[in-house]
């Protein structure tokens, strides 16, 4: 037995045979030595029984814990190959299967050639990096031979294995049955949506009576036959809305069919030639039926913000775009421009100042809109201010703008408008209505009084909580919007003819000069300016570019490859500008056969993309998969710490789900 033991049986009397000792010898000089004797010798005996006890006690205790040890570790064996769990030890750097329970053996089924193989080849897609990462269970539940297993596991250094091999042990418990029990709760939970006609006023004009009703009639019909499967709830509450409530089992047959009830509607035409298009938004992730209809009627609003015919799943963080190929119909009346225009005039009026905003690298659009309040913000006699950053596409207008002394000190930098606003400041944001492009977010976010203003479909991150929210993604161009407002605020002698010619250049470049997305209210705004004293040909000055940004663009267009027949691609490696990429990208619908372009470029450490299309392809929705945005026909992205290679591919499967 070791001192250790000796230390742990041995009572703590070896001081009081030692005082005993030194007693007997101090009787020999002041006591009988017959009493010393008799004490020395009583002193030995005691001390030789005491040591006979002791070894006997640690004989015992030491065979105790030999006893119990051993059962220990029987124990820890036996429990180990009878564990009523699937169980295995394997070694980290290699995956090798090092032991396994006959449980183990039986959930995989079967029983030969397990050790040494690797883990990664008897269970695929098994990873072990969490139990590396200090975590006793896996974030992932697996799914063996249709079980669906939850597994703990832990980390130890065994000195027997090769030069302490790092090993695990994995316990996996069968949770098929509670999995199962999670998976029918959540497929039964219930979703809400409203499925409304997005153009029913356009269709049922100039028809009859009897030709409303087959229209309708057809259209509740195919709407009937697509709820039917579900046994929802499918009510029609007025004559182009419907309310669907139905189990959430069957949502995921509706995304893989990509909402097909949008192609089946499309296909009614009316006698006058329009398509009727269909717009449903659908609640989920609710804790009742009144949220999950909250959330519905957020979708709803963003699908026909974005321009309708098209699907789009609130959950609970997040939305969700399905379709959105149809191109918009202007819908807008002048009843909603009337009472956005006496909204903006009253909050103008009782604000201490005006500071317009629109997007980074500024274009004609935003900064004609931004003019365009600016002159409203004059006429009520406000003080204004223009937000402008380093970088603009719009330089020459600015530099035109500028010129009038009536703009002396208007543009001004986002740090400089930051100061000088205050609480009743009212900030208008003109030409987007994301807050992640904003000229200035620190700037929005200070602000207690917003108006945004803007024709681009709405993307998810769009500015909430504006007191006033123009926003008609059927516009030609923000510019547009502002010249119907302008019309009930200013008579058209207050209006300086460089103002309307800014307000017209926006109008000009963002329907590439009247070809594309105008409708008859564009050239109302373009006539209204023309009598506000626009110039066209001082607007031809503006819009003119230099010969090296004509060559360059030239060379851009030089670059393209066409994918899928229809898409034009151009991928540039060196640096270039918004401005001269969306002009290439413009320049290239031009060719015969292109429906859509894109243009990426390098800016930094990212990549800028510009896309354009005439129609047939939904550029928003492609880039939107790469975290970008803007509309139909015309939209950008800018991905961050990718190479263009990366980014190329990125693209070319997103234009591949959008055409599939």
């Amino acid at each position: 037995m070791n001192k250790q033991y000796s230390r742990l049986v041995e009572p703590k009397l070896r001081l009081c045979f030692v005082m005993l000792f030194l007693f007997a010898i101090a009787s020999f000089f002041f006591a009988d030595t017959a009493v010393a004797v008799a004490e020395l010798v009583l002193c030995v005996i005691v001390y030789v029984i005491f040591v006979s006890a002791s070894r006997k006690r640690a004989r015992e205790i030491s065979k105790y814990i030999e006893e119990t040890m051993s059962d220990i570790s029987r124990a820890s064996k036996d429990s180990s190959l009878n564990f009523p769990m699937p169980a295995a030890v394997v070694r980290i750097d290699t995956n090798e299967l090092i032991w396994a329970n006959s449980e183990f053996e039986d959930m995989l089924g079967r029983h030969d050639n397990l050790f040494e193989a690797r883990l990664l080849d008897i269970i695929p897609g098994f990873e072990i990096n969490w139990a590396l990462e200090g975590k006793h269970e896996c974030p992932v539940e697996v799914t063996v031979n249709d079980k669906v297993y939850r597994v703990y596991g832990s980390v130890f250094r065994s000195d027997e294995a090769e030069k302490g091999a790092v090993l695990a042990t994995f316990y996996w418990l069968d949770v098929t049955g509670y999995s199962k029990s999670i998976e029918e709760f959540e497929s039964s939970l219930q979703t809400v949506s409203v499925i409304i006609i997005d153009n029913y006023s356009e269709i049922m004009n100039g028809l009859s009576d009897a030709e409303r009703s087959m229209i309708i009639a057809e259209v509740d019909k195919k709407l009937a036959e697509w709820t039917a499967s579900a046994n929802g709830i499918f009510i029609k509450y007025e004559r182009d809305k419907y309310i669907y409530i139905f189990q959430q089992r069957y949502l995921d047959e509706y995304i893989a069919s990509k909402f097909a009830i949008l192609d089946s509607v499309r296909e009614i035409e009316s006698k006058n030639g329009i398509k009727i298009t269909l717009s449903i938004g659908i609640g989920k992730d609710g804790h009742d039926f009144k949220e999950n209809h909250r959330n519905a009627r957020l979708a709803i609003d963003m699908a026909l913000s974005r321009g309708g015919d098209q699907a789009v799943i609130r959950n609970k963080f997040n939305f969700e775009f399905f379709g959105g190929r149809s191109q918009e119909l202007e819908k807008r009346t002048k009843v909603k421009s009337r009472v956005m225009a006496n909204a903006l005039e009253g909050l103008i009026r009782d604000s201490s100042g005006v500071v317009v905003m629109g997007h980074k690298n500024a274009d004609n659009d935003s900064i004609g809109a931004a003019v365009g309040i600016a002159c409203i913000a004059r006429k009520i006699g406000k003080s204004v201010s223009i937000v402008t950053g380093q970088k603009t596409s719009a330089d020459a207008l600015i530099k035109k703008v500028r010129s009038e002394h009536e703009y002396d000190g208007v543009f001004v930098s986002a740090e400089d408008a930051l100061i000088e606003a205050d609480s009743d400041t009212l900030v208008v944001i003109v030409d987007t209505n994301r807050t992640s492009v904003v000229e200035s977010e620190a700037l929005l976010e200070s602000a207690n009084k917003i108006a945004v203003i803007d024709h681009h479909r709405r993307g998810t991150d769009y500015i909430d909580g504006a007191v006033l929210n123009f926003h008609e993604p059927y516009a030609s161009s923000t510019c547009e919007l502002v010249t119907e407002l302008l019309q009930y605020i200013v008579e058209t002698r207050d209006i300086l003819s460089v103002e309307a010619e800014a307000i017209l250049s926006g109008i000009v470049i963002d329907t590439k000069k009247f070809t594309m997305k105008t409708g008859v209210r564009t050239f109302e705004a373009a006539a209204y300016l023309r009598r506000a004293g626009a110039d066209t040909t001082e607007l031809k000055r503006i819009l003119q570019d230099d010969i090296q940004t004509y060559v360059k663009r030239a060379e851009l267009v030089k670059l393209a490859r066409m994918y899928h027949e229809k898409v034009a691609i151009v991928e540039y490696n060196g640096s270039s500008t918004r401005k001269l990429a969306a002009q290439a990208a413009d320049e290239l619908l031009s060719i015969r056969g292109v429906q859509a372009s894109f243009v990426l470029y390098r800016e930094g450490d990212g990549v800028i993309i510009s896309a354009r299309s005439l129609g047939e392809i939904n550029v928003q929705v492609i880039l939107e998969k790469l975290g970008g945005g803007g509309h139909f026909d015309t939209a950008g992205a800018q991905v961050s710490n990718k190479k263009i290679e990366e980014v190329s591919q990125e693209l070319m499967s997103a234009i591949d789900d959008a055409l599939s």
